[in-house]
């Protein structure tokens, strides 16, 4: 890989906005409300959810926004610049998704752009909870969300609404958990 590359964030990570980010469009694909996480699970999950009112970490599937291949689409977001360091705490971060390279479906054309997309074994978590109606969104995910397509420009939340398939399950008050070998 070349020192200079970019992630292309599409959803939460375009609150890492910075300087030196671009916002631009991934052709190809559209987003959705498709992978999932199972709260309950200490192994696999880095991070977990407990309920804001009880404080009990709830039997929940928790859904992050994903991206899926779809002619014609596109997804508005940010390609944010990456050294090798980044690109490796950013692939620990998105332990639900696979980082791939979009480069040929960036606009505007870049060096080198990559993207994170639902695992199999992610979006199949989601399509579980949906069927056994145990999915949920925490409530602070969606309004990260919102609020960092609100900054990114004029026009631009009501764009993330139009190329993302509804909201199918609740937002639920939930606290996220780090990771414990980032509470140290």
């Amino acid at each position: 890989m070349s020192d200079l590359a970019y992630v292309f964030g599409y959803a939460s990570l375009v609150e890492l906005a910075e300087p030196a980010a671009l916002p631009g469009r991934l052709h190809g694909f559209r987003r959705c409300w498709g992978v999932a996480m199972d709260n309950w699970d200490e192994v696999n999950d880095a991070k977990h959810f407990v309920d804001r009112e009880t404080g009990e970490r709830p039997r929940v599937r928790v859904a992050y926004v994903d991206i899926y291949e779809q002619e014609g689409s596109s997804v508005n977001g940010l390609a944010i610049p990456v050294d090798a360091a980044r690109l490796a705490a950013l692939d620990a971060r998105e332990v639900n998704y696979e980082r791939v390279d979009v480069s040929g479906a960036f606009e505007p054309a870049l060096p080198r752009v990559f993207t994170y997309i639902g695992t199999e074994a992610a979006r199949e978590r989601c399509r579980a909870g949906t069927a056994e109606s145990n999915i949920c969104v925490s409530a602070d995910y969606e309004t990260v969300v919102w609020e960092a397509f609100e900054w990114l420009g004029p026009g631009d939340l009501a764009e993330f609404e139009r190329t993302t398939d509804p909201l199918p399950f609740p937002a639920r008050d939930l606290d996220q958990v780090p990771p414990r070998q980032m509470m140290n």
